[in-house]
């Protein structure tokens, strides 16, 4: 990382070299070391935003449980039954929910399926910002916490996803309608081993 700071360097003197030279002057009475600065500093708002963590998980010793994203509180989670009580209000609501992981995006892990009761839950990561196990946690317990609410799934998405999990072409081909889903946009989530 250090070598990208310093060729920076390298290349901002030489390039304010170059430019004094080519426009005959025309770059003398700015201040280099302010531009340098300024130049440093927006190099390093840039390579910071791509964190390392976005795809690590917590996990404490012993517990059999993975968090992704966010380290959530299990106590209090709801099940479907809560989840669509809490949602008959307003159509949106901030809860933390339970249920038994049924699939996974196989492809990044960017979504999963979490049936509780009688519902399947369509639940994606706030912001792309983590994802889940590609394969091995169906069947398994998990928590999660977030907004659920009631969304219309294109044909479109619904045949990636289908593409995603791995589906035959048969089956995605006979996606033709949209579907209206339970959904969950997960800031945290549990997965017991």
């Amino acid at each position: 990382m250090l070598g990208i700071y310093v060729g920076y360097f390298l290349i901002v003197n030489e390039g304010q070299a170059l430019a004094d030279d080519y426009l005959g002057g025309m770059f003398k009475p700015m201040n280099t070391p302010l531009f340098a600065a300024i130049g440093f500093a927006a190099l390093m708002a840039a390579t910071g935003c791509g964190s390392a963590e976005q795809g690590t998980t917590n996990e404490p010793a012993g517990s059999g449980q993975t968090f992704y994203g966010s380290v959530i509180e299990l106590d209090g989670a709801t099940d479907a039954v809560g989840l669509r009580a809490a949602l008959a209000e307003n159509g949106r609501a901030q809860v933390r929910f339970q249920g038994e992981v049924t699939a996974t995006c196989a492809k990044k892990g960017c979504w999963m399926d979490v049936a509780s009761g009688e519902d399947t839950v369509f639940v994606r990561f706030q912001d792309y910002g983590f994802f889940v196990p590609t394969e091995g946690a169906e069947g398994k317990r998990t928590v999660m916490e977030g907004e659920a609410f009631f969304d219309t799934i294109t044909v479109d998405m619904l045949k990636h996803y289908a593409e995603d999990a791995g589906e035959s072409e048969e089956v995605i081909e006979a996606i033709t309608e949209p579907e209206l889903r339970l959904a969950f946009t997960a800031t945290g989530v549990m997965i017991e081993d």
